[in-house]
């Protein structure tokens, strides 16, 4: 499922907007939550954790500021690297401004075009794609102390928050090793659609779970006994994800 999130200060505008969304992602039988607001501020307190499901829908100019939604954008992507980020404008002459804020955003729409509802059919059909790209095959480069390694998002098991450099975490791999990385786990987070943050110290690749258990709020991977605590706050999220099979398959 996917959550989308769009930014219009007009009101009827968002309005049309929630619908053309909602008709785009019937008709291409993708199930999405859409998550409607007027304002920057409000959209910024409901930001969900980074995931690959997440598609962002902003207005570039929201209550007389010109780049709003871009200034918006930086934000989202300083914590969410894999969402999907779509701009509406009617000033097509912003187009080199996205360059600038660095967001790589999938589409720039003209709000006075006719074919809105084309251009977000094929925004969303390039989602889907990019959602069923499979896992096994994604390669993250990383780095240790001097050193910048290649390895398949498959061997990771999980990360861990070092508790004595906010700026690194450790590494664990199926093939019971431990390595140094040189990024935190906020850095990290998005970097996979496997990975969730069950725990403000632990970053899980979820492919590798074999269970978890909710009376004593510990997952357990297929290698060997390993365990990690789960946050309650994190649960029920977790419990979805598992249960949907969005990024498992049991």
């Amino acid at each position: 499922m996917l959550d989308v999130y769009l930014l219009e200060d007009n009101p009827e505008e968002l309005k049309q907007l929630a619908e053309h969304v909602q008709a785009v992602t019937k008709s291409l039988q993708i199930h999405a939550k859409i998550n409607s607001f007027q304002s920057v501020e409000k959209l910024q307190q409901a930001m969900p954790m980074a995931d690959v499901h997440n598609v962002y829908i902003l207005d570039v100019d929201v209550d007389g500021d010109a780049e709003a939604g871009l200034k918006l954008s930086r934000f989202i992507r300083q914590s969410d690297m894999r969402a999907s980020i779509i701009f509406l404008t009617v000033h097509d002459e912003f187009l080199p401004t996205t360059y600038k804020y660095q967001v790589e955003a999938l589409d720039f729409i003209v709000k006075n075009q006719d074919s809105i509802h084309t251009a977000l059919t094929r925004d969303f059909e390039k989602i889907a794609q990019k959602q069923h790209i499979p896992s096994e095959y994604q390669m993250l480069v990383l780095r240790s102390h001097y050193e910048v390694f290649k390895i398949p998002v498959q061997n990771i098991l999980y990360f861990q928050s070092n508790p004595d450099n906010t700026h690194q975490a450790f590494l664990f791999t199926v093939y019971n090793e431990r390595r140094v990385v040189n990024m935190s786990l906020h850095q990290l987070e998005g970097r996979s659609p496997e990975f969730f943050r069950v725990h403000r110290s632990y970053l899980v690749n979820l492919m590798n779970v074999q269970s978890f258990n909710l009376k004593q709020h510990r997952l357990k991977f297929y290698i060997g006994d390993v365990t990690v605590p789960v946050s309650r706050l994190r649960s029920r999220k977790l419990v979805e994800l598992l249960h949907e099979g969005q990024l498992v398959h049991w």
